[in-house]
């Protein structure tokens, strides 16, 4: 189903811009602070077996990347690009006698595309609000370890090569007459399915030959909350126009 709705917004933006009278294309780049929250689905996840009590705590991450904006007209633009995620994490680990924690990140590679409205706010500030899909990619599965100190094993798992979500952005944006397009609003992103399965295993005698005492495994979001910064190059129409002349 999911294919299916991202098939439809793709048709639809292909089909707009052929039919477009004032469309014209913009590059731009985004620098994205992304946050966990309890509220959207990614605060500390806490969990047990046979006694050892586990936790995971997402912590602030980043994402950043390229954008292409296609202007259909003064109210409406489309706007896909390439962004790279990093999502970040401890695991920690406790029992009667000892507590121990570790850092793990994950990173994927998100294509949004979205449906951008915009209200006129002044003469050169807009209000935006954006409303799409999201591809997600995860290159790998990921295998964390303390070769020191040999207490745990953890693998994560993916549950799918390629994920998919719905995003929606808020924002306001100063179009400057040669300098560009500044913009800077907040994201939403909420994944149609979870994104990792961390599998844990405990070690308490240090040793990886000794079956371990314990095994847990959680399930990890892909959601977030972002604050969103762009900048849009400046897009010098007549120039263009000259040159085809």
């Amino acid at each position: 189903m999911y294919r299916k709705i991202l098939l439809i917004l793709i048709l639809f933006v292909f089909t707009i811009s052929s039919y477009a009278q004032e469309s014209k294309t913009t590059f731009g780049f985004c620098i994205k602070p992304i946050f966990p929250s309890s509220f959207f689905r990614t605060g500390a996840i806490n969990f047990s077996n046979n006694t050892i009590q586990y936790g995971i705590k997402q912590f602030s991450g980043f994402s950043g990347g390229g954008l292409i904006r296609r202007t259909i007209n003064s109210r409406l633009t489309l706007e896909t690009g390439l962004l790279f995620v990093k999502r970040n994490y401890k695991m920690s680990i406790q029992d009667s006698s000892f507590v121990g924690e570790t850092n793990f990140k994950i990173v994927g590679y998100e294509i949004p595309l979205s449906a951008n409205i915009f209200i006129q706010l002044g003469k050169q500030f807009y209000m935006t609000t954006a409303l799409g899909a999201s591809v997600d990619i995860f290159p790998s599965d990921i295998s964390t370890y303390n070769a020191n100190d040999k207490y745990f094993l953890m693998y994560s798992a993916r549950t799918h090569k390629v994920n998919t979500g719905v995003i929606a952005n808020i924002g306001t944006e100063y179009r400057t007459k040669k300098s560009g397009i500044l913009y800077f609003g907040f994201n939403y992103h909420r994944s149609f399915s979870s994104v990792y399965t961390t599998f844990i295993e405990y070690y308490p005698e240090r040793n990886y030959a000794i079956p371990p005492t314990s095994k847990a495994k959680a399930t990890l979001q892909g959601d977030y909350i972002a604050i969103d910064i762009r900048y849009y190059f400046h897009d010098d129409a007549k120039k263009k126009t000259k040159l085809q002349e």
